[in-house]
């Protein structure tokens, strides 16, 4: 650990690890170790971080809940803050607040909410309008950070407010509408360095029964079409214009294939699996496979929605 870090570790109230098997932080359990693994819990906490690395010039990344990462399987060689415990909170008018059975208002969420944590909380005040979220994994940062969603609509439709922490800098913004440019999949207006604090989303006043009935329906259609049985990342790939990527892979005959112990889902085939004892260069492999097949037997380009942590090449 650079000496800036051990000079002043009484000022970091949160967790610091070494040498830590970032397969424990990731949907996929799969991945090698970061040098410095940092769970901060308090905003003091990022500020201590950012001095850090400004001091030290560590190289950094962040993560959330990790549902759509693929760790390297050499690891991360630097540190990697995950915002796992950084903001628990959920914030919002009960149902009874409401005027009317259609009003609308904000619920604010914390950067480090899980998102089923989140359902199970709008199921029992009736906010109506986050069942788009139902089998989305991972936290309410990393919605906000990849634009998630499904079918029912996406992370742009909903989102009212979202609060970052520049770890370049050390300060906080807050970020509106006017500010907001999302494309499929991603957002273009939080610059890399900004790690989300929190964010406020707009939300309809409901029955409880209908939003769960709501929430319930689209989980059960997920467990039906999705391989939940097994770690995943979620989709690998975005859907082309036009197109869905399950039916490309579908084309090239590669439904079930398998490098190792990760195989391209035979339940579906925009999912690969780790099987138990799949690493990083399985699972990257299976991707190139799919990209290049894609691309030579169908002149179409594949994009992945996961991304990469860490060098593959060592």
């Amino acid at each position: 650990m650079p000496l800036w870090f051990e000079q002043n570790r009484a000022g970091f109230s949160g967790d610091l690890t070494p040498d830590a098997p970032l397969s424990k932080c990731t949907y996929y359990r799969i991945g090698g170790p970061a040098d410095w693994l940092a769970v901060p819990r308090s905003l003091a906490d990022l500020r201590w971080l950012s001095e850090g690395i400004r001091s030290s010039r560590i190289p950094y990344f962040v993560l959330g809940l990790g549902s759509n990462l693929l760790v390297a399987d050499a690891g991360y060689r630097g540190l990697v803050i995950r915002l796992s415990r950084l903001d628990l909170s959920i914030e919002g008018a009960p149902t009874e607040a409401a005027s009317s059975s259609s009003a609308s208002f904000q619920i604010r969420t914390g950067a480090s909410v899980a998102v089923s944590t989140l359902l199970r909380r709008a199921a029992q005040e009736g906010w109506g309008g986050l069942e788009f979220l139902a089998g989305v994994p991972g936290s309410m940062g990393g919605v906000v950070r990849m634009n998630a969603g499904t079918h029912l609509g996406e992370a742009k439709d909903r989102l009212a407010e979202v609060r970052a922490f520049s770890l370049k800098d050390g300060t906080e913004r807050d970020y509106g509408p006017a500010d907001f440019k999302f494309e499929y999949r991603h957002n273009l207006f939080l610059p890399a360095d900004e790690a989300i604090v929190s964010a406020q989303w707009r939300v309809d006043s409901e029955s409880p029964a209908a939003v769960k009935a709501r929430i319930d329906e689209t989980l059960a259609r997920r467990k039906a079409t999705q391989p939940v049985d097994y770690p995943s990342c979620g989709s690998v790939f975005k859907n082309p214009p036009g197109e869905r990527s399950w039916a490309i892979i579908d084309k090239l005959g590669l439904r079930g294939h398998r490098i190792g112990d990760a195989q391209i889902s035979e339940k579906h085939s925009n999912f690969i699996v780790n099987l138990g004892g799949a690493r990083a260069k399985d699972v990257r492999a299976l991707i190139e496979l799919a990209k290049l097949r894609a691309a030579a037997d169908l002149g179409i380009q594949l994009e992945e929605e996961v991304m990469y942590v860490g060098r593959f090449d060592e």
